[in-house]
């Protein structure tokens, strides 16, 4: 057999096989899109959904800064956003219950006495070798341009939820889940001149 006359007996074969590897790629592809950002690792009619939440960072950068500038060893980080979550986690009864709560995942405001406007937000982050975790994020929010890091708190910690009141005096108030009997309060430390964790908890 000459090799044209091989070449045309191999030809529908090789294109059989390069579409079929194309329906798997395409699969596998479509397969990591559907990754859900959380997943309930429990019965939520027993207990709180955000105690049995578990999250999977699905991008890459934060408000537009990669991931791996905000910490090294990061690979993935997400912020919180009520569209990453099922509406049925939300909302009951047909009412928003972090809304009700006067709770977010993000917060704006001149939060060091300046004119100056920040972000502060909650997310989840995923290290490059596989570790997860929850951070706490302050940006300065210019008018243009990529947002610049003003403080950074992150933990490696299962239950990674959290969410964010504003408070008085520039308090930003930072709880674990939305039925806590406490919170930890993050505040802009004027002899510092950085942010940092008070001491104790302020009430609002």
């Amino acid at each position: 057999m000459s090799i044209s006359s091989f070449a045309r007996l191999l030809g529908p074969m090789f294109r059989s096989t390069v579409a079929a590897c194309g329906i798997v790629g395409l699969t596998t592809v479509h397969a990591v899109a559907q990754q859900s950002f959380v997943t309930l690792k429990g019965d939520p009619r027993k207990e709180g959904w955000w105690l049995i939440a578990e999250f999977n960072p699905i991008t890459t950068q934060v408000r537009g800064i990669p991931a791996n500038q905000i910490r090294k060893s990061w690979c993935k980080a997400t912020e919180f956003r009520k569209d990453l979550l099922p509406k049925e986690l939300l909302f009951e009864g047909g009412v928003d219950t972090m809304q009700s709560a006067g709770l977010s995942f993000a917060v704006e405001g001149s939060f060091d006495g300046t004119a100056e406007k920040q972000i502060v937000l909650v997310g989840v982050f995923q290290e490059c070798a596989g570790q997860k975790g929850r951070f706490i994020l302050i940006l300065d929010k210019p008018a243009e341009g990529q947002p610049k890091v003003r403080f950074l708190d992150a933990v490696h910690i299962d239950r990674q939820f959290g969410a964010l009141q504003k408070g008085k005096g520039g308090n930003v108030f930072v709880w674990e889940c939305m039925e806590c009997d406490g919170s930890s309060v993050l505040r802009w430390d004027r002899k510092k001149a950085r942010f940092d964790w008070a001491p104790q908890a302020n009430k609002l």
